[in-house]
């Protein structure tokens, strides 16, 4: 019978083994904060990108905003002079023809800020505001957009204020007469004091009735001009924030 030496290798001492769990621990923790730092640089990409795209909606903002405050305080001097106008003792046929004027260019109209919420609806459905790191940055962006519900609110009730006083000056114009006008010539607002347009009463109380409803509303525009200055001044503000916070 023959006899088999086995061969015996040499048994690793347990340092050894410590050794190799600290490698195989080290490894695959380096690879978890190689993962970890490229997922950080992806959102932070993310990040900038997001506020990129803000900063050009502020900027159109803070433009725009602008042209609607010139309107909005064109149309509240027009209303200024159609209020006196109203409250004449005696009017000529030239001040009847103004008071056509005066009422279709400035009391019908209207005309209001239309923001540009596109990225931070973005944020918000998305949940990716989480992305701005800095609790500061966040802070300032919600609260300039959480001021545009109570700016939308008032459009509400100037919008509602201004239908109203349409259908009062039902009593006092002509809106046929407007009409035809407006038919045959397209400069309506320029040259409808040329025309022979007479107002269906002149009764004091009807005109001061509703020149008193004109100061209302005027006092709901006067409150949206101020808003419009307030949120012009904070767009201003956040744009200068973004642009230095990310360069």
């Amino acid at each position: 019978m023959e006899v088999h030496a086995h061969s015996h290798t040499t048994r690793k001492k347990w340092t050894h083994y410590l050794w190799e769990f600290l490698m195989l621990f080290l490894a695959v923790f380096c690879g978890f904060l190689a993962e970890n730092q490229r997922e950080h640089m992806i959102e932070h990409q993310r990040e900038k990108k997001y506020m990129n795209s803000l900063i050009i909606d502020l900027k159109k903002d803070t433009a725009d905003i602008k042209s609607v405050i010139s309107y909005c305080i064109t149309k509240f001097q027009g209303m200024d002079t159609l209020t006196q106008l109203l409250n004449k003792d005696i009017l000529s046929n030239d001040e009847e023809k103004e008071l056509y004027y005066l009422n279709s260019r400035y009391a019908k109209t209207v005309l209001f800020m239309i923001f540009n919420e596109r990225t931070i609806k973005q944020l918000l459905s998305s949940g990716n505001l989480r992305l701005v790191e800095k609790q500061e940055t966040s802070d300032c962006i919600m609260g300039y957009y959480g001021y545009l519900d109570n700016v939308t609110k008032q459009e509400k009730v100037c919008d509602e204020m201004s239908k109203r006083l349409i259908f009062s000056a039902e009593d006092i114009f002509d809106n046929s007469a407007s009409k035809k006008k407006m038919k045959a010539d397209s400069s309506f607002y320029r040259d409808i004091r040329e025309e022979k347009m007479k107002l269906i009463t002149k009764d004091k109380n009807v005109l001061r009735k509703y020149s008193q409803m004109i100061l209302t509303v005027q006092g709901m525009w006067e409150n949206y001009i101020r808003m419009l200055f307030l949120t012009k001044k904070g767009g201003e503000d956040l744009l200068f924030f973004l642009e230095n916070e990310y360069k």
